[in-house]
């Protein structure tokens, strides 16, 4: 039977401590990358002759872990320890130093630390704390467009303002980016991130499709991101609408004024009147976009939130939102 091995990171065998009895026992250990589908995580088999049936094989997510270190020469030689988030802690021997560092190494690399992307080469300006969140990656699968000439496992990124997609084998090469403030819509289920581009993104408009398990994480950092993009844009906005005039005479504006920072004609910034008009508004930018798939999802808390039922929708349990509604919504405040 034929065997995936291309997210195999590393496979050998080891000496695993039985959980129950204490004894090293001797077992095949193959360490496989997170993708689209799957979770990082290790194989363990009795023989590496079945690790190409999957017989027999006990598999440990790796998610979970919080630290990844070597153990003391006076517990065992060239050996470490992977500890889990629950208290458990799963201790492996290997044949040398050597050996043992580059599983740590390794393991370390794909479960625990965010991959280098954009950050590469652009001044350190943010503290540590942002600077990882801004790095995070998530596994997805580029379903395959006609707007773009690449599809499959990649890699994608969201900032403060663009969504970027970056190649899996070699992570500082980017293959897209979209600007935050370009997208008509964006919505996710838990199997995927979908997002509808407008006409002034590079790729072009259409919608982009990707199969990820993390699709409502993905979504909540968009959905951040773009809300935090609105409500800047509405201050900006009041503050050079304030005339000389006295207070009283304040009245609120009916359209987008010369110091608006987007004035795109595709951009979901584009003439968003006041609250009066907020039913119509809507009602076109339904109508306007494509529909997205709908699935079931239990991940709604966010839009509850942040999003009164007027400004953005939630059809058929999908979360789904854009940029125009944040804007509506606090031009209804």
């Amino acid at each position: 039977m034929a065997t995936d091995t291309s997210d195999i990171a590393k496979q050998g065998y080891v000496r695993v401590r039985s959980r129950n009895i204490g004894v090293w026992q001797r077992r095949w250990l193959v360490l496989r990358k997170a993708t689209s589908t799957t979770a990082c995580r290790l194989e363990k088999y009795l023989e590496e002759k079945h690790a190409r049936t999957h017989t027999g094989q006990k598999v440990v997510l790796l998610t979970p872990a919080t630290s990844i270190t070597r153990l003391p020469s006076s517990v065992r030689k060239h050996a470490f320890s992977i500890c889990f988030q629950d208290g458990s802690v799963k201790s492996v021997a290997c044949d040398s130093d050597l050996e043992a560092d580059t599983w740590v190494k390794l393991m370390v690399q794909e479960c625990l630390e965010p991959q280098s992307g954009l950050s590469a080469g652009e001044p350190d300006i943010l503290s540590p704390g942002i600077q990882k969140e801004l790095q995070e990656q998530f596994h997805v699968y580029l379903v395959p467009s006609p707007k773009l000439d690449v599809f499959g496992e990649c890699l994608l990124q969201v900032t403060h303002e663009h969504i970027y997609l970056w190649d899996l084998l070699s992570p500082r090469t980017k293959l897209a980016a979209w600007p935050l403030t370009a997208l008509r819509r964006y919505g996710s289920d838990p199997a995927k991130f979908t997002f509808e581009a407008g006409r002034h993104c590079a790729t072009g408009e259409g919608m982009f499709v990707f199969h990820t398990l993390e699709g409502e994480k993905i979504y909540c950092k968009v959905h951040q991101a773009t809300l935090a993009i609105a409500e800047a844009h509405h201050r900006s906005r009041r503050l050079h609408a304030v005339p000389s005039a006295p207070p009283q005479s304040l009245i609120p504006s009916t359209g987008p004024t010369s110091s608006v920072p987007y004035r795109n004609s595709t951009s979901p910034l584009q003439q968003f009147s006041s609250s009066e008009n907020l039913p119509g508004s809507q009602e076109r930018t339904n109508h306007s976009v494509m529909p997205l798939r709908d699935v079931p999802t239990t991940s709604q808390s966010f839009d509850n939130i942040l999003n009164p039922p007027r400004v953005s929708s939630t059809v058929g349990g999908t979360s789904r939102c854009s940029l125009r509604s944040h804007l509506l919504q606090f031009q209804a405040r």
